[in-house]
């Protein structure tokens, strides 16, 4: 690229990397960069630093993460975009697009399958006009009110409202079943995700090393992971999930939601367990990404997680692809193919 250098991430550029987040508004910790590219479950992650050497600064990155997926039956390699910034004096020149360009065509050499991302409301016209990607909005946002105030408050004619408790459920053992809190995978979640993913045909594969490298390994987080056993020890799935002051208020988010199929109240056992602790830590809201055909919707449904509206929505987000090779675009193109849940954000 004329008149910029490009760097790759390393080591000797993660310091570079942060430092233009940092001057533009979006700070970032070396650690999660680290993470993020030089740690991840597949090595071909592709990032490109335009660097200014007669200014010594950094005008813009572009960067995709490559993880494992499945695709039709088939184990491929694909990767998300995530990091897309222009220095404020380098924007209007094009940069974006040039970079996305050269990084997909690096991917697609590197045989990358596909990028997919969820682009905000400044980028989301370069990705569909210029980047080819197909989108495949909305972002599948459930949400599940516990208090009042969160919302009235936003409302300037109801904000004289109490503050009402939104939700009386409780968690209750059960004899069948055990919930037990711990930090960790075991093997066994590997079994779970392959019956889980069973009539799945679009999804980042979430086997224990995926979930070790995305829960365990993160910096800088504090995931609550919960795992169902039935009384004969049998392992029937896991909950992450976690709780963060965002958007003006206390909001929960369940992360990721997997169970054996054939053991569905195990999947309503461990959903019940999070929201009884996310709401003893005082959460305002739960919020979740599942699709409407994904197979632990009916459960989220049955403990009234509602969709929520485009127009509410803390921030705008939408969901696209690109597909590098033509053999899978029609897969990859279709919304209904793919499993989401807050495993893909890269901001919780």
């Amino acid at each position: 690229m004329q008149n910029f250098k490009i760097y790759p991430i390393n080591e000797s550029s993660l310091e570079m990397y942060k430092k233009c987040f940092d001057e533009n508004g979006s700070s970032k910790k070396t650690e999660n960069i680290r993470w993020q590219f030089l740690q991840s479950t597949k090595s071909n992650s592709l990032v490109e630093i335009a660097f200014d050497e007669d200014k010594s600064k950094v005008a813009a990155i572009y960067a995709i993460s490559s993880v494992k997926m499945q695709i039709d039956g088939n184990s491929l390699v694909g990767s998300q975009s995530l990091d897309t910034i222009t220095d404020v004096d380098y924007r209007g020149l094009g940069l974006f697009i040039t970079m996305a360009k050269s990084v997909y065509e690096k991917a697609d050499n590197d045989k990358v399958a596909l990028v997919y991302g969820f682009p905000n409301g400044n980028s989301i016209k370069g990705f569909k006009k210029w980047l080819g990607w197909e989108i495949l909005d909305p972002v599948p946002f459930l949400i599940k009110p516990l208090k009042s105030k969160y919302f009235t408050n936003k409302i300037k004619a109801l904000q004289f409202f109490p503050n009402v408790n939104l939700s009386y459920s409780s968690y209750k053992s059960n004899k069948k079943f055990s919930v037990i809190e711990k930090h960790i995978f075991s093997e066994e979640v590997n079994v779970i995700w392959k019956k889980f993913s069973n009539k799945i045909k679009v999804a980042v594969e979430r086997d224990k090393k995926y979930l070790d490298w995305r829960y365990i390994q993160k910096p800088n987080e504090n995931y609550k992971i919960a795992h169902c056993y039935r009384i004969d020890n049998k392992y029937l799935g896991f909950i992450v999930y976690t709780v963060k002051e965002k958007h003006n208020g206390r909001i929960g988010y369940i992360m990721e939601l997997m169970y054996d199929l054939e053991e569905p109240t195990a999947g309503k056992t461990l959903l019940d367990y999070a929201i009884y602790n996310i709401k003893k830590e005082k959460a305002d809201c739960i919020l979740s990404w599942c699709l409407e055909h994904s197979p632990n919707y009916p459960v989220f449904k049955r403990s009234f997680f509602i969709d929520l509206p485009e127009k509410y929505r803390p921030i705008e987000l939408h969901f696209g692809v690109r597909a590098f090779t033509d053999k899978i675009k029609s897969i990859v193109s279709n919304r209904e193919n793919w499993y989401l849940s807050y495993s893909d954000s890269d901001t919780v």
